[in-house]
C-alpha cells in the first residue's frame, strides 16, 4: 500500500542514497549520471486498485511515464517529474511546509 509509513521511509531512503551517490560520483569526476524519478499516480491496475476511494486525481498513463524516465536518463538530467506538475507541487512544499497536511488530506 502506497500510503504506509514504511513505503514513504523507503522512498526517502532511496532519494537520499541516490542523491549522495550522484554527489560522490561528481566529486570523483566519474562520467556516470544518476536520475531521480518522481512519479505521480499511474494508471496501472494495482495502483488504481490501491488508491480507489483514497485519491481524487486523474491517473497518468504508465507508458508515457516510462518514456519520460527513458528520456530523462538518456539526457542525464538529475530529476524527472511525471506528470510535469509534480515539480511545482514539490517546490511549493519546500516553500510552504506548513500547508503539506492540508494538501495531502
Amino acid at each position: 500500500d502506497s500510503f504506509t509509513t514504511s513505503d514513504s521511509a523507503t522512498k526517502f531512503a532511496l532519494d537520499g542514497f541516490f542523491s549522495s551517490l550522484r554527489h560522490e560520483l561528481t566529486m570523483q569526476r566519474r562520467n556516470v549520471s544518476v536520475t531521480l524519478c518522481v512519479l505521480g499516480l499511474m494508471d496501472t491496475d494495482t495502483a488504481l486498485k490501491n488508491t480507489r476511494g483514497k485519491v481524487h486525481i486523474t491517473a497518468s498513463p504508465a507508458p508515457e511515464a516510462a518514456l519520460a524516465i527513458i528520456h530523462g536518463a538518456s539526457t542525464r538530467v538529475q530529476e524527472v517529474f511525471y506528470p510535469w506538475w509534480l515539480q511545482q507541487v514539490c517546490c511549493l512544499w519546500v516553500l510552504f511546509p506548513s500547508n503539506r497536511d492540508q494538501v495531502l488530506q
